[in-house]
């Protein structure tokens, strides 16, 4: 028998993002680990409290693509900007999401990294759904690592997306 919480995810209700539709916005609020090192010299502490602000486009039908660009914002512990971008799939009848791409912050000193996030969105109306990720970004270049060094952040993030086109 299959649990209620894989019936939930499987099911063949509407996706948050509208087949129809040709563009959303997306705000999302991260926080998390963040490691650097190995072995005996690895070091954890939590992750900056990330925003970031979004725009996808939906570029390809059949698959259902989407590519995506927009603003980070990193708070807190750490202050920084810059910009992610990437390629977001989503199955059709499900609620269900994937993305990678890459991520750089250019000030007030630099950091490049590629991200993967999967996550789960939920419609609340008929354009709008609140979503939960989960999110890995490992920076491996930039004037603010150490020589030889990469930052691995796992995040928790919550989200909001909002069909306008």
């Amino acid at each position: 028998m299959r649990s209620p919480l894989f019936l939930i995810l499987l099911s063949s209700a509407t996706a948050v993002a509208d087949p129809s539709a040709l563009a959303q916005a997306e705000l999302h609020l991260g926080y998390g680990l963040a490691m650097s090192g190995s072995g005996t010299t690895m070091s954890k502490r939590a992750t900056p409290l990330t925003l970031t602000a979004l725009v996808s486009y939906a570029f390809e039908d059949e698959p259902p693509l989407w590519g995506y660009g927009g603003l980070v914002v990193e708070t807190l512990d750490r202050s920084a900007v810059g910009g992610v971008f990437g390629v977001k799939y989503t199955p059709r009848g499900s609620r269900l999401h994937l993305a990678g791409g890459g991520s750089v912050l250019v000030a007030p000193d630099s950091l490049i990294g590629a991200t993967a996030s999967g996550g789960y969105c939920r419609p609340q109306g008929k354009t709008l759904g609140v979503c939960g990720d989960l999110q890995v970004t490992s920076y491996f270049a930039g004037g603010d690592l150490a020589d030889g060094r990469t930052v691995t952040q796992v995040q928790l993030v919550l989200g909001a997306v909002l069909d306008v086109l």
